[in-house]
């Protein structure tokens, strides 16, 4: 494998999850020695996807300008070989793009990318290997685990969509990705792109993405794992459970007065009540400006972690603990 070629495509943006799938498993195939040369076969069992399913995404990242396919032959005998899978980051990408097409260099007609010399396509014929459609008879669909977990997908997929107004996914899964720790290999980052829908369901559900979601995918992702993460929906439970209980503290602080003690005065001021100091203290220590440890009591300290106002990250980058 080669890791240039796996981070290139955790990089690449505005995909569907499924094709950047196929983009990540073909650049896990690649050597940045010899190329890329995977069968259909191999990378239809490595997405978990039919070959059918397969040639739709590659024609999508070819018309994305990601990826460039050369069909080849064996010299003398016209028998077909795997083909060369060229990547946008490779030299050979643009280079050879750019050669004018000739009979030395014309590719065989084939109508996963539409190209090729005019000849009738290649899924006519009986024995045509594009045609084979069943080598792996796994839905087109992302693996989900339970039909409660199916049916919350596509509710999630249809809310986001038609929610103009609705939260940035792109920017959350990239936020979620990289809040991810050592916890999280990049072949499970590359399967959990699949899921990306259930990000949308938290966003939905109303959970904050710095306060309830990043705290909670960081703790469960800081150290290595016996078994590998696939699904954002490991975390589902949990996320709820830290959103149900900052809610519950939030209300309780604001219910009991948090600091305790009556309204402040400002010298020629207004009364300032505890809740507004607490805002103004949250303000300065998110704001990045310097905050010395000793600006921030204990009890301020935790009336503002129980709030949700500051994160306890957020307090230990001002050496507040």
């Amino acid at each position: 494998m080669s890791h240039r070629a796996t981070n290139w495509a955790i990089q690449q943006r505005g995909l569907a999850p499924a094709t950047k799938l196929v983009l990540w498993h073909l650049c896990d195939r690649h050597n940045p020695d010899y190329g890329c040369f995977p069968s259909q076969d191999q990378l239809a069992a490595d997405a978990e996807i039919s070959r059918a399913s397969l040639n739709t995404h590659l024609d999508k990242l070819e018309q994305a300008g990601l990826i460039r396919r050369e069909r080849r032959h064996s010299e003398g005998a016209h028998r077909r070989q795997s083909t060369r899978y060229f990547l946008a980051f490779e030299p050979e990408f643009s280079a050879q793009a750019e050669l004018p097409l000739t009979s030395e260099n014309r590719p065989d007609p084939c109508p996963e990318s539409r190209h090729g010399n005019g000849q009738k396509p290649c899924p006519d014929f009986a024995k045509s290997h594009v045609q084979n459609l069943d080598t792996n008879l796994v839905s087109k669909e992302p693996v989900i685990t339970t039909a409660r977990d199916a049916g919350a997908t596509r509710e999630a997929r249809t809310e986001v969509s038609a929610d103009d107004e609705g939260p940035d996914l792109d920017a959350a899964d990239a936020a979620c990705l990289a809040a991810c720790g050592e916890g999280m290999t990049q072949t499970a980052r590359a399967a959990i792109t699949g899921t990306t829908a259930t990000i949308g369901a938290w966003l939905k559900a109303g959970y904050d993405l710095e306060l309830d979601v990043l705290p909670v995918i960081g703790e469960r992702t800081a150290k290595p794992r016996g078994s590998p993460i696939r699904t954002w929906d490991y975390f589902s439970q949990a996320i709820a459970a830290r959103h149900a209980k900052r809610i519950a503290q939030a209300a309780k602080a604001k219910g009991a007065g948090e600091a305790g003690a009556g309204p402040a005065v400002a010298p020629g001021g207004p009364a300032v009540s505890p809740v507004d100091r607490l805002a103004r203290l949250a303000a300065w220590l998110n704001s990045g400006a310097y905050v010395p440890p000793s600006a921030v009591t204990n009890s301020q300290r935790d009336a503002l972690l129980r709030a949700g106002l500051v994160t306890e990250a957020t307090l230990r980058t001002h050496q507040i603990y």
